[in-house]
């Protein structure tokens, strides 16, 4: 008897090695991102992502990748609320600490690891919408001088909670035009 070998859901994505720092100073010329200023719009651009997520994953083939190595909106939209829960995680880390320096962590084994196709939309809509209120609320309850708090990426990477919620509000706004195509 002969064995078929099923492909495991989730596969690695086109491998992405552009430096999105840059985004920081620069923006961003594909998706029109720009820093944020006043950073008081932060946590409301955050909550204002829920609906716009919600929507993605109300659609009826939310799992379907447009090519095999590039993800469907589903790991999209799984991969934005790792991000903010990790960076959720750095922001407390920054504001408690001096000079923190954060763990790896590696978005592409994340989408492998944990299956991200595989989860159900239902639960990702329900889970970014905790998990962006939840930075929303950290970013609200900020002092002024917190904004300039250092932090550092593993890599060395020097970021304040300013500009690492620059970068943050990047990768949300990229993937959303990723999804809208």
């Amino acid at each position: 008897m002969e064995t078929t070998h099923q492909p495991p859901h989730s596969t690695p994505a086109r491998p992405d090695t552009t430096d999105w720092t840059v985004v920081i100073e620069e923006g961003c010329p594909q998706c029109g991102f720009r820093p944020i200023r006043p950073l008081s719009e932060i946590a409301h651009r955050l909550s204002e992502s829920i609906g716009r997520w919600q929507a993605v994953l109300d659609r009826p083939e939310v799992a379907v990748r447009p090519e095999p190595d590039v993800w469907s909106p589903l790991e999209y939209a799984c991969h934005v609320l790792d991000i903010n829960r990790v960076f959720t995680t750095r922001v407390e880390e920054m504001h408690s600490e001096d000079t923190p320096t954060f763990a790896e962590w590696d978005g592409e084994l994340a989408a492998v690891a944990e299956d991200y196709n595989a989860r159900d939309p239902r639960s990702v809509a329900s889970d970014y919408e905790i998990a962006a209120h939840r930075a929303a609320e950290l970013f609200d309850s900020l002092e002024e001088d917190a904004w300039q708090r250092p932090g550092l990426r593993a890599d060395g990477m020097r970021f304040t909670i300013a500009t690492l919620a620059d970068y943050w509000l990047h990768e949300v706004q990229h993937h959303l035009a990723d999804v809208h195509g």
